[in-house]
């Protein structure tokens, strides 16, 4: 299991609103101070850890940015994945920038608010000793982690639920990003944004989103926020069959499989049932290395109803085959 998260999505400037990139120049500022930790806070899926990372490449676009997920950790197993991230930091060192510049990294706690109260308060204690450890191993201004805090939940609750040692400890200022429906203006760059990340991942060629399609985005409610935002766009993005993405294209409450189903299925090159159904059986059997039991589960059906279709399909391809056959030699001409 990855207890560490390295990844570097983040957002460029030019996709940020009037209102975000206030937020965006606010949070730069404070993490270009030498012992500031900041504290996002917003609700579920409002783009937390993206501005975080947008925030350090902007400042550290070679240090690294390490991200701990707080959801539900025992003191435990955080403890293990602190210790684990300053190994890191270790080992690797801090890449240098421009000029020879030794470039901050970054530790990202991700949902603060998700650890229990007690365990918050041997964090505090655990992660201020990490870091001046480190800063003592290293005196240059690289040597002082940047940490950026997220929660969970509205902006007017985070100090009812985030442990006064915690924030007595390392006292982040705070930056509370409004829900997406709060803030219209930054649908369609967000999904511009993610319009050119999903084509580039899935070697697409859409320059943009249709106006049709930007009117369905905007009158959306998101109530996923960005997460939400984020997935719509990447299923539109499989389906897409256009340089534009149209409201055709716009699918709300979908599973990623439905949308595979039917990006599978969009050059019109339809099955019957029957034949879907050997093709799904065969693919799931292969994938388990043909054990019938674990195929079985996977199906939702009994092994004895997943032998006799195997033997079934075996039939009917026996007799297809036989048929063929006998079509092919009738076809011969006379040798007589």
């Amino acid at each position: 299991m990855h207890v560490i998260e390295k990844n570097i999505e983040y957002l460029p400037v030019i996709y940020l609103t009037d209102s975000m990139k206030a937020l965006y120049q606010q949070g730069k500022k404070i993490a270009s101070s030498d012992h500031a930790a900041i504290l996002i806070s917003g609700e579920q899926g409002t783009g937390k850890e993206l501005l975080a990372k947008s925030i350090h490449y902007t400042l550290s676009p070679n240090a690294q940015f390490l991200t701990v997920n707080c959801v539900n950790l025992p003191f435990k197993h955080f403890e293990e994945k602190i210790e684990t991230c300053f190994a890191m930091l270790r080992e690797n060192g801090v890449q240098e920038g421009e000029h020879g510049v030794r470039k901050r990294p970054t530790l990202f706690l991700r949902d603060i608010n998700k650890l229990e109260t007690s365990v918050q308060k041997n964090l505090a204690s655990l992660l201020q000793e990490r870091v001046m450890e480190y800063a003592t191993a290293d005196p240059s201004p690289a040597g002082n982690i940047r940490l950026i805090f997220s929660a969970h939940q509205p902006a007017d609750e985070t100090h009812h639920v985030v442990d006064k040692a915690v924030l007595k400890t390392f006292n982040p200022m705070l930056l509370s990003i409004l829900p997406l429906r709060d803030r219209k203006d930054d649908i369609y760059p967000l999904a511009l944004f993610f319009v050119d990340k999903f084509s580039k991942e899935y070697g697409k060629d859409i320059g943009g989103i249709h106006s049709n399609a930007v009117q369905v985005l905007e009158a959306y409610p998101w109530n996923g926020n960005v997460s939400e935002l984020r997935d719509v766009i990447e299923n539109a993005v499989i389906l897409a069959q256009t340089p534009l993405i149209t409201k055709e294209d716009i699918r709300f409450n979908i599973s990623k499989k439905s949308i595979a189903l039917e990006s599978f299925l969009a050059r019109e090159d339809f099955f019957t049932l029957e034949e879907l159904e050997r093709i799904y059986i065969q693919t799931v059997c292969r994938r388990v290395k043909n054990n019938k039991s674990k195929a079985a589960k996977i199906l939702g059906i009994s092994r004895n109803t997943l032998q006799k279709k195997i033997e079934l399909f075996a039939a009917s391809h026996a007799k297809n085959h036989k048929k063929e056959k006998k079509r092919k030699n009738g076809n011969q001409p006379l040798l007589f």
